[in-house]
């Protein structure tokens, strides 16, 4: 079996409430799991460009403000036409100011709905343990930054 390398880079957006309440948001695939938005970047694009542009697509967020003092990391195997896949996901936080957005139609071929949820919701929510452990070590890091 052949075995490639991948990386792509996304953005985990948090909205922090009045009362200091933080949700994060979370896009639905159509092939069924749960995750941050993420992408491969274009010829070309920066990391943070291709984030930024990944989140747009799939959530419809236009501008959030990138917290780059710290970035994170998931790492994953997976298997698809007979080829192995070790693939590293660079995540920005990204503060977003409104929960009103809507991705473009053009991809929801790809992206079926996206959810603001508390930590605990999004805990539950989100399919793979990978994505699981990502979230808590941005929960813990916004814990120690506030």
């Amino acid at each position: 079996m052949e075995i490639k390398k991948d990386s792509s880079v996304g953005i985990i957006p948090v909205h922090s409430g009045p009362d200091g309440t933080q949700l994060f948001c979370l896009v639905h695939h159509t092939v069924g799991h749960w995750a941050f938005p993420k992408g491969h970047e274009d010829a070309g694009e920066s990391r943070e460009a291709a984030a930024r542009r990944e989140l747009y697509e799939e959530t419809g967020v236009l501008t959030c403000k990138i917290d780059g003092a710290h970035t994170f990391s998931e790492k994953y195997s997976f298997e698809k036409d007979n080829v192995h896949y070790d693939k590293e996901v660079t995540y920005f936080v990204g503060f977003v100011d409104s929960l009103e957005h809507t991705a473009p139609p053009a991809f929801k071929h790809e992206i079926s709905e996206s959810r603001w949820l508390s930590y605990y919701e999004a805990k539950d929510l989100l399919t793979f343990p990978e994505a699981k452990k990502l979230l808590n070590e941005v929960q813990a890091y916004l814990q120690a930054r506030a």
